[in-house]
């Protein structure tokens, strides 16, 4: 009990920090490098979008991506992930002006997956996933923590070019030693598909 308390309280805390950030803007890309943040107020059409090597983390509402066949929908508790460039139909699925969509999309960084995965000591990876390069994973209270350390450097400009990069190696980090792990680590091996 204690554990979910905690994960509401963090993206409570996350809520707050991305409704206020996105309060004059619909899409906010952030002086944190590979850091945008957005608040849809309604539900959209869907549109086409090509999705990059990402995470898409939604602290409120829902969305719906499609390629190919597959339908996934993720929300406060499930994080999207894309290994490679791929393209895709976007739609916001739950949002209002009471109650937008707001959300934050995190670009991954191939080389310092690759760094991470040769200096880590990480553990060995879970079985290895379909090949499929875009999956749902379980959000968790440290990942949502980093994210959150990540945005509240907006408020102080100046420690971003030194502690924006140690955070997002913790980020990476979670996401290779997490349930999507394996598929993090097909981001290192991208650039021969």
């Amino acid at each position: 009990m204690r554990q979910s308390a905690d994960m509401e309280s963090a993206m409570g805390i996350m809520r707050d920090s991305i409704a206020r950030l996105t309060q004059d803007s619909d899409d906010l890309k952030t002086a944190v490098p590979g850091l945008k943040l957005y608040r849809r107020e309604e539900p959209t059409e869907p549109k086409s979008a090509i999705y990059p090597p990402t995470l898409c983390l939604v602290v409120q509402g829902a969305k719906r991506v499609m390629f190919g066949d597959e339908r996934l929908v993720y929300s406060e508790r499930r994080y999207l992930i894309t290994a490679i460039d791929i393209p895709t139909v976007v739609q916001v699925m739950e949002a209002s002006k009471q109650r937008p969509c707001l959300g934050l999309v995190f670009e991954l960084d191939r080389r310092e997956v690759s760094r991470l995965m040769a200096d880590g000591n990480l553990p060995a990876s879970l079985p290895r996933q379909a090949n499929q390069g875009m999956a749902l994973g379980e959000v968790t209270e440290p990942l949502v923590s980093a994210f959150q350390r990540l945005i509240d450097l907006l408020d102080t400009p100046e420690d971003i070019p030194i502690l924006s990069p140690i955070i997002q190696r913790e980020i990476l980090y979670r996401l290779l030693v997490g349930e999507q792990g394996g598929r993090l680590r097909q981001i290192a091996l991208a650039g021969s598909q």
